[in-house]
């Protein structure tokens, strides 16, 4: 390599050790800051499939927890409500890690559990790994009769159908 083609290499990187960490730094300093989540955006997440948010202080659960299994697959069931709204939701919560891909929560009426979801069935929202999940229950399936559907949304089959009690389903008397 050329003298000339050296120095310049050289004082590329005298000035590259000192302005990369002045960058840094500078990032970090001027880095933006976000609010936390609060109440305004309880909207997006129930679109998203999410309860609303609200404490354990504000729930009251209306039944004790039903664990039901299948397959090798253990779910705690229970059905909650917002003491201020009164609006029933599904709290489900996997006993072990599901080790299934992109699970998706179905239900559908019926007293057989089905074989392939059907235009019926109806989207409650995702469930992962072990972690508590509440579902909005809609009116339509309130008081009925019907299996929980675990669907994987990446083999497009049905793993595990839980006959689910009515009673979990019920609207507040």
């Amino acid at each position: 390599m050329v003298i000339s083609r050296r120095q310049v290499h050289l004082y590329s990187f005298v000035v590259l050790a000192i302005v990369l960490p002045l960058c840094f730094i500078a990032g970090l300093v001027w880095r933006p800051t976000f609010a936390p989540v609060d109440a305004s955006a309880d909207a997006l997440f129930q679109r998203a499939g999410f309860a609303p948010s609200f404490t354990w202080e504000n729930q009251e659960v209306w039944r004790k927890p039903n664990l039901i299994k299948q397959d090798q697959i253990q779910l705690r069931a229970e059905k909650v409500f917002a003491k201020a709204g009164g609006d029933p939701f599904l709290n489900l919560q996997p006993q072990t890690d599901l080790q299934q891909p992109d699970l998706l929560v179905y239900w559908q009426q019926g007293d057989t559990p089905p074989e392939a979801l059907s235009e019926t069935s109806i989207l409650l929202g995702a469930l992962s790994g072990a972690s508590n999940r509440q579902f909005a229950i809609p009116t339509a399936m309130q008081g009925q009769t019907g299996h929980l559907l675990l669907f994987s949304q990446a083999t497009q089959e049905i793993i595990s159908a839980f006959p689910l009690d009515p009673d979990l389903t019920q609207p507040k008397p």
